[in-house]
């Protein structure tokens, strides 16, 4: 796992919120793992309307600037791809959770969905990518 240069982190960071998706979906699979932030309460989720959601990023780098302002208390964490695919995501998608994907910071959202379409579009990348 290579670490972000300033300059990708900049360039990364100037992506509308599709083609950041479109990223994430890329490095998470190159990697194998992907983000969460962790703190003394477990895995952060956020409140959105009425629904509980799990923010994740695809580089230590962007979960930590993220948690600096918002929450200090917490820390990135890795999640492995395949305990992300086998595990988490079905259990998501029985307790109605949903998943933020790339935040950036309050007025760069990233993009939101359930858990069952997140797993179509990991499905469809790998696929992609086996072609």
């Amino acid at each position: 796992m290579t670490q972000l240069t300033s300059d990708e982190f900049v360039a990364i960071s100037k992506l509308q919120p599709e083609p950041r998706f479109e990223y994430a979906l890329d490095k998470i699979i190159e990697n194998g793992i992907l983000w969460g932030l962790f703190g003394d309460n477990g895995w952060l989720l956020l409140k959105a309307e009425d629904d509980a959601c799990l923010p994740v990023w695809p580089n230590e780098e962007f979960a930590q600037a993220w948690e600096k302002d918002d929450f200090p208390d917490c820390k990135p964490k890795p999640i492995e791809l395949a305990d992300w695919l086998s595990q988490w995501l079905p259990g998501m998608e029985k307790n109605g959770t949903l998943v933020l994907m790339f935040p950036l910071s309050e007025d760069e959202e990233g993009i939101m969905l359930d858990a069952s379409e997140v797993a179509e579009c990991f499905a469809e990348t790998i696929d992609a990518k086996q072609e």
